[in-house]
């Protein structure tokens, strides 16, 4: 799609994402970069992702790539496209949440607690 306005399911879009990709590829590249930036955070402490340029790259690929396919997930009639749509939906959902509660963290805008419990 281009950055013009658009038309998806009979409502005018005003921006949309300048990305030009098949619908399986922005599936796999936004499965791809979730589970890169998903593994990078779990190996980084809160402090250290703000400096990490790695993680904000794929961070920020994230955020394009959710706008991108949330927009095809109207253009798409098969229920398997839907269904692979909206579980790369989830993933760079829950990966771009991730970055930014750990961002917050590093941030002093909320604390980590250890939940663990002891064993007896």
């Amino acid at each position: 799609m281009t950055s013009e306005v658009a038309q998806v399911a009979g409502f005018q879009l005003d921006k949309t994402t300048d990305l030009s990709l098949s619908v399986e590829d922005a599936v796999a590249q936004g499965t791809d970069t979730a589970n890169q930036l998903e593994n990078l955070l779990e190996l980084l402490v809160p402090k250290d992702v703000c400096s990490n340029e790695v993680a904000k790259e794929a961070y920020l690929e994230c955020l394009k790539l959710k706008e991108y396919l949330n927009e095809q997930l109207w253009s798409v009639a098969d229920n398997e496209a839907v269904k692979n749509i909206q579980t790369a939906l989830d993933l760079t959902t829950r990966a771009t949440l991730n970055y930014e509660m750990m961002i917050d963290a590093a941030n002093g805008d909320w604390e980590l607690v250890d939940v663990t419990i002891p064993s007896l």
